[in-house]
């Protein structure tokens, strides 16, 4: 097929207009610093890159709700760890007020102190972060405790997404608190009613029932060193997830970095070699056009 004039300058038009997009392109990545500039720079990659970005948005919200949760379980634990000191401090009266050197006047200055005690643990169990109380299961509009420490909430579960995988329970309900304390001859004591009848002992003298609440009062406190251990494991699972959501998000970061961000020292040598081949293609095209008519006639 003989190579017609047209041909051969289309051909040659061709090469110096693939050279100078490839010059145009790489001067525009150096400039703005970014490897990806639209989409048919990189199709596969702007996927990884939207996802990447979707995904940082999700790992936003997942700190916020476990700053939230982080906020609800300290104040979870404050609230209990004082509830239990509460405790301790009735024990100690208890075994204190068992030695039989007390008498009926300093066992009933004493029980107004239980009476304190019991009322604190009742402001303790009607506790709220934000506007919620913590301990009332799904019902947390409204006190879960009386004042008699009878339990009005439920014995709901309140959970929560920490990251893209993991969901947990935030809340103690305050049935397993004040409902049921400890068991004493088959029955089931509310734990109010174990201060409450410690602090009648004290008040009328009975040395058995001061004896009897000892021992519930360590029943009580065996419970809530249970919880109190339940509640650490949750804000070690939250604490867990945190350092999750941090890997993910560095991982997404670099990602998103690597597909976008132009590398200056690969930027430099492509626009080096992009100056290179525009300058030996307009020298060759120069060449291959140079000749005139006569030349191709001799």
């Amino acid at each position: 097929m003989r190579v017609s004039e047209r041909m051969k300058f289309d051909a040659t038009q061709n090469r110096v207009n693939e050279a100078r997009y490839f010059a145009l392109d790489t001067q525009d990545q150096a400039a703005s610093g970014r490897k990806l500039r639209q989409v048919s720079d990189d199709p596969s990659g702007t996927v990884r890159v939207f996802r990447n970005r979707t995904r940082l948005e999700n790992i936003a919200q997942f700190r916020r709700t476990n700053d939230y949760i982080e906020g609800f379980l300290g104040k979870t634990e404050d609230s209990l760890r004082s509830i239990t000191e509460s405790i301790m401090r009735a024990k100690e009266l208890a075994v204190q007020q068992s030695n039989g050197v007390w008498d009926p006047g300093s066992r009933k200055t004493v029980s107004f102190e239980v009476q304190q005690l019991a009322q604190q643990i009742v402001q303790l169990g009607n506790s709220t972060y934000g506007d919620r109380y913590i301990f009332g299961g799904f019902q947390t509009s409204s006190p879960p405790v009386a004042g008699d420490g009878h339990y009005a909430g439920d014995d709901g579960l309140i959970y929560v997404q920490l990251d893209e995988d993991t969901f947990r329970p935030i809340n103690i309900p305050g049935r397993k608190i004040f409902e049921v304390s400890v068991k004493d001859n088959g029955q089931d004591v509310p734990l109010l009613k174990i201060v409450q009848d410690f602090k009648d002992s004290l008040e009328f003298n009975d040395v058995q029932g001061i004896f009897r609440a000892s021992a519930r009062l360590d029943g009580a406190l065996s419970q809530l060193a249970e919880m109190t251990a339940s509640l650490g494991a949750r804000r070690a699972a939250v604490r867990d997830a945190a350092e999750r959501l941090d890997t993910l998000e560095e991982f997404a970061i670099k990602d998103n970095v690597s597909l976008e961000s132009a590398d200056p020292v690969t930027t430099a040598l492509d626009m080096k070699r992009a100056e290179t081949t525009l300058g030996y293609t307009m020298n060759a095209s120069a060449k291959v056009l140079g000749p005139s008519l006569m030349d191709f006639l001799k």
